[in-house]
């Protein structure tokens, strides 16, 4: 596995999903996906995103990301995430 090639690739996934924003993402707590994309070189890869609770509910939403090639990465599959903290509301100090 190229593990440039595939930071880039899961850094575009985390990048997008966390550009949805707090309360979109919200929604989406509890929800797995998974996929397949080419890589510029024609290496297929399979990201999988999970969003979920941090800590607690109605807090901060993890998104965790992972990638593989399919090979004998795939038993460790490279793991990223992000925090998406809840906006603070107009009467909060």
């Amino acid at each position: 596995m190229n593990r440039t090639q595939a930071i880039a690739i899961l850094r575009r996934h985390l990048d997008q999903l966390e550009a949805l924003g707090y309360d979109a993402l919200s929604s989406r707590v509890g929800a797995n996906d998974a996929s397949e994309e080419k890589a510029e070189t024609g290496v297929p890869y399979q990201i999988e995103l999970s969003v979920v609770w941090d800590h607690r509910p109605n807090g901060a939403i993890r998104i965790i990301a992972s990638i593989d090639d399919g090979g004998l990465r795939a038993f460790v599959p490279l793991t990223d995430s992000r925090l998406v903290q809840p906006q603070p509301g107009p009467h909060s100090s």
